[in-house]
């Protein structure tokens, strides 16, 4: 399959075929295929943040406690390790200086409460 450039906006959800067309934080060369999955893991990620809607109304639910918390965060992760596998050389170096980042397991709630 032949793969082009895309600018990924990750805050908006967007995979954009032209570098001006908005803001981006990441480019990456992928597949039409790639990019099927990643707007689908954009879609379950926006899905899985409207279920954190109610728990952010209820001020004594931390939010280290609560397993829509949990999922969104696994979502971000699984977005993050796929552009990743797809970005550019800068892309990949940013991504691995990031807090949570370890390619070979996702953070748990353990670990977030550890570094919080």
């Amino acid at each position: 399959m032949e793969k082009r450039p895309y600018y990924v906006n990750v805050e908006g959800g967007e995979i954009l075929p032209i570098k001006t067309a908005s803001s981006f934080q990441f480019e990456i060369s992928a597949s039409d295929e790639d990019v099927r999955k990643l707007a689908k893991m954009f879609d379950e990620m926006e899905s899985t943040a409207n279920d954190t809607f109610v728990r952010t109304h209820l001020p004594y639910v931390p939010y280290s406690n609560d397993r829509d918390n949990d999922r969104y965060d696994h979502k971000l992760q699984e977005v993050y390790r796929f552009i990743h596998d797809l970005g550019q050389d800068e892309t990949r170096q940013f991504i691995e200086t990031m807090k949570f980042w370890n390619p070979e397991k996702p953070v748990t709630r353990e670990k977030r409460l550890e570094n919080d």
